[in-house]
Formats: structure tokens, sequence, C-alpha cells
């Protein structure tokens, strides 16, 4: 089983395949970006 080195969720081979690194370590999935909630960009200075 494959899983993300960020937050230890399973992550599937295709996934691995395309976002990961030539050691086959994903740093960031779809766990992670749920996680992380909305960005409220507005709040940026311009």
């Amino acid at each position: 089983m494959y899983t993300c080195y960020n937050c230890d969720g399973a992550v599937s081979k295709d996934f691995v395949r395309v976002f990961g690194d030539e050691q086959g370590r994903v740093d960031g999935c779809p766990n992670c970006e749920l996680r992380a909630g909305p960005v409220d960009r507005a709040a940026e200075p311009s």
C-alpha cells in the first residue's frame, strides 16, 4: 500500500506514478488538501 509522506493517507499506485518523485514519495494528497481548508486570498495585502 502506498501512503502520503505528509499525512500517511492512502494513495493509489497511479497517484504515486503521476505525482510522486523518483523514489515514489508523495508529499501531498487529496486528503491533505481537504484538511487544509479554504484559503482566504482577500485577506492578503496586495
